[in-house]
Order: C-alpha cells, then structure tokens, then sequence
C-alpha cells in the first residue's frame, strides 16, 4: 500500500503543479536537477517529457503498472544521448534512400 500511495502523492504534485503557469515554471527549473540530460531536448521535448512522465505515473496509480514510467525515463534519455552527439543525430535523421524494397509482410 505504501507504495501505491507514494505514487498516487507524485501524480496528484505532478498534476497539480503543471495545472499552473507558475507550477508548470517550477517543474521545467527543476527538471534538470533530477533528470540532467533534459539539456540536450527542445523545449517542445521537454514539456512532451513532462506530459509523458505525468501520464506514466498514473498508470502506476490507476494501472499498478509502473514498466510504462521506466520505460518514458529510458526512452527520453536514449534520445537525449542521440541528440547530444552530432554525428549520431546527423546519421539518424538524413533521409534514407528513395529505393522501396516492397510490403513488410509481419513475422
């Protein structure tokens, strides 16, 4: 139970904060404390992170299903990493070549 309730806690503050202009504020100065890689994203990233951290931490409370959270902070961070390497953000965005190799047909 204790856990459910720590987790119900955070989602209820984290709702609560972005509720506002000031909360939401105070929720992007503080991102960098707990999350440093954050630097590396836009600011349209950043509150996509936000929204995507909010929403997984209720499906802790609501779902006690709390893979989803893990799964937003590593997939966050795995793009951060590749936008904090040029070389690897220039490989991954230049546009593939026109060939169409046909239908993918499923496993």
């Amino acid at each position: 139970m204790l856990r459910e309730e720590t987790a119900d806690v955070t989602t209820r503050l984290f709702t609560a904060l972005i509720g506002s202009d000031e909360g939401a504020r105070a929720v992007l100065l503080a991102l960098p404390a707990v999350f440093p890689w954050v630097r590396h994203l836009s600011a349209e990233e950043v509150r996509e992170f936000v929204v995507d951290l909010v929403e997984a931490t209720r499906d802790v409370v609501e779902l006690d299903v709390h893979a989803n959270l893990h799964r937003v902070i590593a997939e966050w961070r795995a793009t951060a990493r590749i936008l904090a390497d040029p070389e690897l953000t220039a490989e991954l965005t230049r546009p593939l070549p026109g060939d169409d190799h046909g239908e993918v047909v499923a496993p």
